[in-house]
């Protein structure tokens, strides 16, 4: 019998069965998709799920697929310079921070589970429906997405790593419903560039989040994301009036007029929307952080558990790093319910803090503080806000999710 069964074959997933199997256990994982094609879009990693990557081996075609970041820079949208923050190896971690490609990574991530696990270890087109905890085990039951054909497998527990439409969580929480809301919309794409704007390693930020918002960062030497933010609705936090649909299109005409007034000097906005080799629109959404993510042999990771909006840039990081405290948790006491609860106190705390940062902008608050304050710009930035509260909103931000250069540091490895 399987030790671990995983639902899922996103990011969280992938790189979940790598650690389980470098750890020692048995591992296989069910896809709903029929194929896993590289598709998506942008993606940022923390130094803190980098280190955890770079254990497992991975460093070299990171640097291949993806792109070093250095900073974070913060305009108004009239192209006014607010903030730079360091990241990666320039704010001290001893490892970098990343940009790359959600589907590259997750190709990467992969082609490792099938080499290093098994090239069956990765079963598509197998739809969960159901499962029932028993004393030493846990039944799972699949559906053929094609034939209609059922299925049930046994393991040890159930991880359920489905998304933010996760059926795992469904099951456990049946009455939570769709996703929530902001009133937020967001198109995103990628552009190719001949050449990448300033020194090719910086993230950009522009506008208002809480009104229209535009971030760009290169993801590999030719590839740029972007995304764009408009509020078309009243805030409050209310259901989504649809499910979540990340590969829903959008349109490049209804993307240009709302940036018309934005500006940079180094940087053609519209063509770099216009130019856009894919746009996909969504709403914003999240859910409610949980009361408990485990019930007895099945439990929740990445976005099944903790779904949360981008700003910050923490949800995938997030995601990798259930994979370390479910090793640090099983280490300690095996395949088992108790070792689930464990996971379960080691990370849903810090989550709900994360989840609860991103609905307040983060450190992306900052821009939405000086457009309300400065709403036809700035003559000088010191008399819109100080030195002093731009450090402290990101001060509190790192606190709030976790960033710690010094703890990271000196933590041990994990294999």
């Amino acid at each position: 019998m399987t030790d671990i069964l995983i639902a899922g074959a996103g990011i969280s997933g992938l790189v979940t069965a790598l650690c389980l199997h470098r750890a020692g256990f048995s591992v296989r994982i069910h896809e709903r998709a029929q194929k896993l094609e590289e598709a998506g879009f942008g993606l940022n990693l923390q130094p803190y799920c980098v280190k955890l990557l770079y254990e497992l081996g991975l460093e070299s075609e990171m640097n291949e697929v993806g792109i070093r970041n250095n900073k974070a820079v913060l305009y108004s949208r009239h192209g006014q310079f607010i903030h730079q923050d360091p990241r990666g190896l320039d704010a001290g971690y001893k490892w970098p921070m990343y940009s790359i490609h959600r589907g590259r990574f997750q190709q990467l991530l992969l082609r490792h589970v099938r080499e290093e696990i098994g090239a069956e270890v990765v079963r598509l087109g197998q739809k969960l429906v159901s499962f029932r905890s028993q004393p030493h085990y846990v039944e799972v039951d699949f559906v053929n997405s094609i034939t209609g054909e059922f299925n049930t497998e046994r393991a040890k527990v159930l991880l359920g790593a489905d998304g933010i439409n996760s059926t795992v969580r469904k099951i456990l929480y049946p009455d939570e419903g769709l996703p929530l809301w902001q009133g937020i919309t967001m198109w995103r794409g990628v552009t190719y560039m001949d050449k990448l704007y300033l020194d090719g390693r910086t993230m950009i930020f522009v506008g208002n989040p809480d009104d229209r918002n535009l971030i760009v960062y290169p993801v590999s030497e030719e590839l740029v994301n972007w995304a764009f933010t408009v509020r078309i609705e009243e805030p409050g936090i209310r259901p989504a009036p649809m499910t979540t649909d990340w590969h829903h299109l959008g349109h490049i005409e209804d993307v240009l007029p709302l940036l018309s007034d934005m500006k940079l000097d180094f940087l053609d906005i519209p063509n770099l929307i216009s130019s856009s080799i894919i746009v996909n629109q969504f709403h914003l959404t999240d859910r409610d952080p949980l009361p408990r993510w485990t019930y007895d042999r099945v439990t929740l990771i990445g976005d099944a558990a903790h779904p949360m909006y981008p700003h910050g840039g923490n949800g995938c990081s997030q995601a990798i790093l259930d994979a370390r405290d479910l090793v640090l948790a099983f280490r300690a006491h095996g395949i088992t319910p108790a070792g689930l609860e464990i996971y379960d106190q080691l990370r849903r705390p810090v989550l709900k803090d994360s989840i609860l940062a991103a609905r307040e902008f983060g450190p992306d608050k900052i821009l939405k503080i000086i457009d309300e304050r400065a709403p036809f710009g700035f003559q000088n930035l010191s008399e819109v806000i100080s030195s002093e509260e731009l450090d402290k909103i990101f001060s509190v931000y790192r606190k709030q999710v976790n960033w710690n250069v010094e703890k990271l540091n000196q933590e041990l490895p994990l294999f």
